[in-house]
């Protein structure tokens, strides 16, 4: 039975010879591992080659992928031609370098803007701080955060203020601000020291001068010692800012021009006359008759700072609103006696606007005080010296508003619009501002009986008032004599300071940066300790 099955048997053996060997070849088939459009897997003999490329028949430089630290690990593992590093590579075609041709000039550079110095703080000197309204404003500006130092100085001893300056400076001290406060007295040189380093100088009046005083009365009252600060001011500190403040403001600002151009360092820039106050209280007046916030109204202030000089501006109060013409006097009027008004209500108080007149003041100090320190551009209202080749009537100096810059006063906005009759009393103040500069330029000094102590000239005594017709016949003969001979003066260095400016010689006034040692200090300390 098995020789009958053999053949059977055999022929089934090689047919299965022959099944493995045909599994075996499809076995070995080789597949890409690149995905295609239906997500398929194709032989490699399905895949028709790739066409020549007739554009490119350079051979291909490989760049690899720069971002993505897994691309980089990828490349490296797969490192050898492979196919599978095909997802992983990019291949392109390598442009030809081409040749620049050489510039000529370099590219040419916008140089960068300037910018000024950091600053923390400015520091600011009172002159005249043994007065209340000294006293009231150096409290509101111990609060300013832009004042990193405040330095008082007692200008002499008034029967008006009752603390000495130490006792102020001791009480300011405990207020929980950055700003140091310094108190400086009027012997032994305090003013220099006080002076040294300031950014910002604010001089105001002495504590014995009275409203009711003539205009003349109080020129001369005020104008050795604001001549003597100028004189002080050149020396230590010639870049400050001065404010003046001292009454009457028509003629001081005038008084410390010229006198800083005797000296060489006059800066038309650094000096401003205060509005401040008269424009508060028409602002304050404005705001009350229109029943409006008063921060939000403003009334310019223009020609003079006091009397018929000052003239408010009511008609730029509200824009598209203009007052009646007897309202708008009438509030002029208001403005213009205010000061008297004020000591009459007060019951005859020789200074009874000091609150109201410190506020105004302290806001002009960090208005000017923010401006050089590049934080803002304010515009504030000033008595300033007018633009010589802009000038429209014979006075020199006249208030309007300003820009206050790092560089000082940086653009004068000129007179605003103004009514007929605004026009008109400004025409009146124009004329009354040049009679009072006339007055300054033409202050002479003559010799008369002082009485001299420790601290200077303590009392200063008139003319006697008898005297025979001889002497008084003597006496216009010197006047005469003295007054030749400050004319000569005068024309001397008028033509001194023309020849100089010709030649291009200015005389550089650098006493300023040496360092300073006064022998007599030592000796007024010896005598406070004992």
């Amino acid at each position: 039975m098995l020789s009958n099955t053999r053949g059977f048997w055999s022929h089934v053996v090689h047919k299965s010879k022959s099944l493995n060997n045909k599994v075996e070849c499809v076995s070995c088939r080789h597949y890409v591992n690149r995905p295609s459009k239906d997500d398929c897997r194709r032989a490699v003999a399905d895949i028709p080659d790739d066409p020549p490329d007739k554009i490119c028949k350079k051979p291909c430089v490989t760049k690899t992928k720069k971002p993505g630290i897994l691309h980089r690990i990828k490349l490296k593992v797969l490192e050898g031609g492979s196919n599978f590093g095909t997802p992983f590579r990019m291949l392109k075609c390598k442009e030809p370098e081409r040749e620049k041709p050489p510039k000529a000039l370099p590219p040419p550079k916008k140089p960068a803007a300037p910018v000024p110095v950091y600053r923390h703080g400015m520091q600011v000197s009172i002159l005249g701080a043994d007065t209340r309204i000294g006293q009231y404003v150096a409290l509101l500006l111990k609060q300013c955060p832009c004042i990193k130092k405040l330095r008082l100085y007692e200008a002499m001893d008034t029967k008006g203020c009752t603390r000495n300056v130490c006792q102020v400076v001791h009480d300011l001290q405990h207020i929980n601000t950055n700003c140091l406060v310094e108190p400086f007295s009027c012997a032994c040189c305090e003013l220099e020291r006080c002076l040294q380093n300031s950014d910002i100088v604010l001089i105001l009046e002495s504590g014995y001068v009275n409203m009711d005083m003539k205009f003349e009365q109080r020129f001369y009252c005020q104008a050795p010692l604001v001549k003597c600060y100028a004189d002080a001011i050149a020396n230590e500190c010639p870049r400050a800012f001065i404010i003046v403040c001292a009454s009457p403001i028509d003629c001081m600002v005038p008084l410390v021009a010229e006198t800083l151009k005797e000296t060489g360092w006059y800066n038309p820039r650094k000096l401003l006359g205060s509005v401040a106050v008269p424009e508060m209280r028409a602002s304050t007046l404005a705001a009350c008759a229109l029943a409006l916030e008063p921060r939000y109204t403003r009334v310019p202030c223009v020609g003079g700072t006091e009397g018929a000089s000052l003239v408010p501006l009511f008609s730029r109060a509200v824009e598209f609103f203009e007052f009646a013409e007897n309202n708008a006097m009438l509030m002029t009027d208001a403005v213009r006696c205010a000061p008297t008004a004020v000591k009459r209500v007060e019951g005859n108080c020789s200074r009874a606007a000091d609150l109201s007149e410190a506020h105004a003041l302290a806001n002009l100090v960090t208005s000017v005080a923010h401006g050089l320190l590049c934080h803002d551009v304010p515009i504030v209202s000033g008595f300033v010296e007018s633009d010589p080749s802009q000038v429209i009537s014979p006075a020199r100096y006249i208030s309007n508003h300003l820009e206050i810059t790092v560089a000082g006063v940086g653009n004068n906005l000129g007179l605003p619009k103004m009514t007929d009759s605004e026009t008109a009393l400004l025409d009146l103040a124009v004329s009354e501002l040049y009679s009072k500069q006339k007055m300054v330029e033409e202050c002479e000094f003559s010799a008369q009986q002082v009485v001299l102590s420790g601290t200077g000239i303590v009392k200063q005594f008139d003319l006697p008032s008898k005297l025979s017709s001889l002497e008084l016949e003597y006496l216009a003969n010197a006047l005469d004599i003295m007054r030749a001979s400050v004319r000569v003066a005068k024309e001397w260095h008028a033509e001194y300071r023309k020849m100089d400016e010709l030649t291009g010689r200015k005389i550089a006034r650098t006493n300023f940066l040496l360092p300073k040692h006064y022998d007599h200090v030592d000796d007024c300390i010896t005598c406070n300790s004992c």
